[in-house]
């Protein structure tokens, strides 16, 4: 918002008659435009963002009261304050324009002085509400920045528990209304622990395994992360079993070849499927459906680890095994 001797204000007239009157008396303390018809006004506003309309005019193809529902439709840009002449309009008409947005309504009798107040009050208006949106904007950008965190895993970058949990929930209600495909795959690098403060190279493994599994996946469509210590997921919307069983041993692959190694040993990976039928309905919900592909990784991990095992239902134990 600019200050008052910066403050740039449209006056909006049926005709120039009133401009030279007009421009003695506000030019001074102002930057004054001046526009005839309704179309040039809209067109102004848009170009030049004025502080202050003065609408002191009447057209038949557009009214002021339109004019005032288009200014405050454009909530993206500054505050334009709003004053109107009145005319003869009925109480019920102002009422309207005080509805629309119309910070301030003068008589048609009105003073110079009064209308020096008037433009004076609503640039104070101005001012605040530019205030209040830049302090809005910073709560709002705040708020993401604390949303983003709580949802982000602080090592990797990716999701986290939290994010797990959340999509995995939402995806399962719409793979079962849908009656869809979806996957959950739990990842775990074979004979890793990871400190509760993870060292430089602890971090390095983390970050290279979880790029190496987002870049295994579909961008924007399948959701990744870490979701404890050495245990990452990936959850894969619309994918049947064939699919996911070809994406577990694309991940497992890609992370072999990563130049790390674990106690002098290249890293090695097991991973657990778990499959939801939307036809079958073989889970009832996604806290079954996710301790699934938990006993599926551990199972994995138990018989040697460097493979995956796939789980079809709660109640079985495995599908299908591979080892690498």
């Amino acid at each position: 918002m600019s200050n008052a001797a910066a403050a740039r204000i449209l006056f909006v007239l049926d005709d120039s008659r009133n401009q030279d009157a007009l421009e003695k008396s506000f030019s001074d303390s102002y930057t004054v435009d001046f526009c005839y018809d309704a179309a040039d006004t809209i067109h102004h506003i848009e170009t030049t963002r004025p502080d202050v309309v003065v609408l002191n005019f009447q057209d038949d193809e557009m009214s002021p009261l339109a004019i005032a529902h288009i200014v405050r439709e454009d909530r993206a840009s500054h505050y334009v304050g709003l004053i109107y002449i009145s005319r003869t309009e009925s109480n019920d008409w102002l009422d309207k324009l005080i509805a629309a947005g119309v910070d301030i309504c003068l008589p048609e009798n009105r003073t110079q002085l009064q209308t020096q107040s008037a433009i004076a009050s609503v640039l104070t208006l101005c001012s605040a509400k530019a205030e209040v949106q830049q302090y809005n904007q910073k709560l709002y950008s705040a708020y993401q920045r604390l949303k983003s965190q709580s949802f982000t895993d602080s090592v990797t970058g990716y999701g986290n528990r939290q994010f797990l949990q959340n999509q995995l929930r939402l995806e399962f209600k719409r793979a079962q209304r849908y009656q869809k495909h979806l996957i959950l795959l739990l990842l775990r690098i074979d004979n890793f622990s990871v400190s509760e403060q993870p060292s430089v190279v602890e971090e390095s493994v983390l970050t290279q395994v979880s790029e190496t599994i987002g870049s295994s996946v579909r961008f924007e469509i399948d959701f990744t992360g870490r979701s404890r210590e050495s245990e990452f997921f990936v959850i894969l919307p619309e994918t049947d079993i064939d699919g996911a069983i070809s994406v577990a041993e694309r991940m497992r692959a890609r992370i072999a070849k990563l130049h790390q190694s674990v106690d002098g040993k290249h890293l090695a990976s097991s991973v657990g499927v778990a499959h939801f039928n939307g036809d079958r309905g073989n889970f009832e919900n996604s806290d079954e459906f996710y301790l699934s592909a938990e006993a599926a990784v551990a199972a994995a991990q138990d018989h040697g680890g460097d493979q995956y095992m796939a789980v079809d239902s709660p109640a079985e134990s495995q599908v299908t095994s591979q080892i690498a």
